[in-house]
């Protein structure tokens, strides 16, 4: 075939559906693309994953195609059998061979369902609490840690002969708005760049990983175009991943269908421009009439030699070069692997070791049950990247079956005064109060609540459900317990801490001017 005739091969698809019969086989096998992504809304249980990969690869008679998924961990959980632990609540448990072992469990199981490449794990060094769309995704603040931390994760995907992704190359951290949503920026120099974003992608790229996923981001420092972000640009992707930082491995995009690429370039000409620019692999998740926009606009442009042809026998070989890697390293793993108690009790050890005490509990700790109140603020998924809710408020849960003395009300996540007002005259008597918020910055409820709480002269222990940065909202707290997912293992965690049941071994990822653990 024609360069032009192979373009497929540049794109992984995404496409809705849980049955091997909603395979877009039409499009994998006429168009030829290398990879499929899967998300929650593909998948049911292990079996059914096996099944549906069994299928995906049943297209592919040559190579295996590359079958991703973003099995971060955490709050990006595509299939959630085990309840693997997220980026920063490893970063809190502070030790990388734990982070290796779970790397390597969450690649045993995908390679049991059929998966051979994960959208993980997130490099973005996370030095802005407002960051809308990374937050407990990161490993934390400290670029040495998330360096530290991601090469352990690698390890633990190439144990098990998974390909590993970093992303969002240059650096997704110190970003206010969701690239989902919008085009974000970073505004700092080179010195900047090279001392904080790039040293996790530095030490990746020396651990061998497999592949470096692009950010929708713009970088000044390094595009001269106030409009172009990493994605689509040369000077960042050519010029900085593979000249300066030494690269050779796939560069594959994020989801062309942000906006932040959507509502500028456009999904295809992003498509175009991305190839162009260095890209391997263009990501396009969901709609099948833009994957075929988009195929068939890179088509054109190699043909029309808008692309040149080095460039397209670079990505294909790249391309090429990862499914041989899959086809050489595989060898599918036992379904009873995934979900499997060692899975399960490697999960809850680094849910305990995550936990993080916060400020002087020494008089408030353990709770008498009989005395204290909990007000838990009930969590949901607040950003695109996340797709599962959790079934009821795993505070409340964890509540009920290990103090059930102890008195609980879910609160809703932005109370009005009226609500406050209620809640406040509800704790009468109650000493201390627990709160456990949910991203407080963004609910201006739940501050209120806190402060009338402390108004009212009670002594308020925070248990912040994802992550330490409510602590920067409602300063002057007695105390906290920090969790960094709200999930049921890290809630049982937390409050084993506060009954004084177990240690809070976790320390601080983030920075958190005012307060030390």
């Amino acid at each position: 075939m024609s360069l032009a005739e192979r373009a497929g091969e540049l794109f992984m698809i995404g496409f809705r559906g849980t049955d091997p019969g909603d395979v877009p086989e039409a499009l994998i096998r006429t168009e030829g693309v290398g990879g499929v992504i899967l998300f929650a809304r593909n998948l049911v249980s292990a079996d059914q994953a096996r099944r549906l990969t069994a299928r995906i690869q049943s297209c592919s008679p040559d190579l295996p195609l590359l079958i991703a998924v973003d099995q971060e961990g955490g709050i990006v959980l595509r299939l959630a059998v085990t309840p693997w632990p997220g980026a920063m609540s490893l970063g809190a448990a502070g030790s990388p061979d734990l982070t290796r072992r779970v790397g390597a469990g969450i690649a045993r199981e995908l390679r049991a369902m059929g998966i051979n490449m994960n959208l993980a794990p997130v490099l973005d060094v996370n030095v802005n609490p407002a960051n809308p769309v990374i937050g407990v995704r990161s490993f934390g603040s400290d670029p040495a840690r998330v360096a530290e931390h991601g090469a352990a994760y690698i390890r633990g995907h190439h144990d098990e002969g998974v390909l590993a992704t970093a992303k969002h190359f240059p650096g997704h951290g110190d970003t206010d708005v969701d690239s989902h949503l919008a085009l974000p920026r970073v505004p700092h120099g080179m010195d900047r760049l090279e001392a904080v974003e790039l040293v996790p992608f530095r030490r990746a790229i020396a651990a061998g990983v497999d592949a470096i996923m692009t950010a929708h981001v713009v970088f000044p420092a390094v595009e001269p175009d106030p409009d172009r972000p990493a994605t689509l640009s040369p000077a960042v992707l050519t010029g900085l991943l593979r000249e300066q930082l030494g690269f050779d491995g796939l560069v594959i995009t994020d989801c062309m269908e942000m906006k932040a690429i959507a509502d500028h370039a456009g999904t295809a000409e992003g498509a175009v421009q991305a190839i162009a620019a260095g890209a391997d692999l263009v990501l396009i998740s969901h709609t099948e009439r833009l994957q075929r926009e988009a195929i068939a606009a890179v088509r054109a442009a190699i043909a029309s030699g808008r692309i040149p042809a080095w460039r397209v026998e670079e990505a294909l070989r790249r391309v090429r070069a990862a499914r041989e890697r899959v086809a050489q390293r595989w060898q599918t793993a036992d379904l009873a692997d995934v979900g499997a108690p060692a899975h399960q009790a490697l999960a809850a050890e680094a849910a305990a070791a995550a936990v993080t005490a916060v400020g002087d509990l020494g008089s408030l700790v353990p709770l008498r049950p009989e005395r204290a109140l909990l007000l838990a603020v009930d969590p949901a998924p607040v950003v695109e990247v996340e797709e599962r809710e959790p079934a009821g408020s795993p505070v409340l849960q964890a509540a009920a079956r290990l103090a059930p003395a102890l008195r609980a009300v879910g609160v809703r996540r932005d109370p009005d005064p009226d609500e406050v007002e209620r809640l406040v005259a509800a704790a009468a008597g109650a000493d201390p109060v627990v709160v456990a918020t949910f991203l407080a910055p963004r609910f201006p409820g739940q501050v209120a609540l806190v402060r009338a709480l402390q108004a009212a002269g009670h002594r308020v222990v925070l248990v912040p459900q994802r992550g330490p940065y409510d602590l920067l909202a409602v300063p002057g707290m007695a105390g906290a317990v920090v969790m960094y997912e709200e999930r049921p293992l890290a809630a049982e965690a937390a409050l084993r801490c506060l009954l004084g049941q177990a240690a809070a071994p976790g320390r601080l990822p983030v920075a958190l001017p005012g307060h030390s653990d």
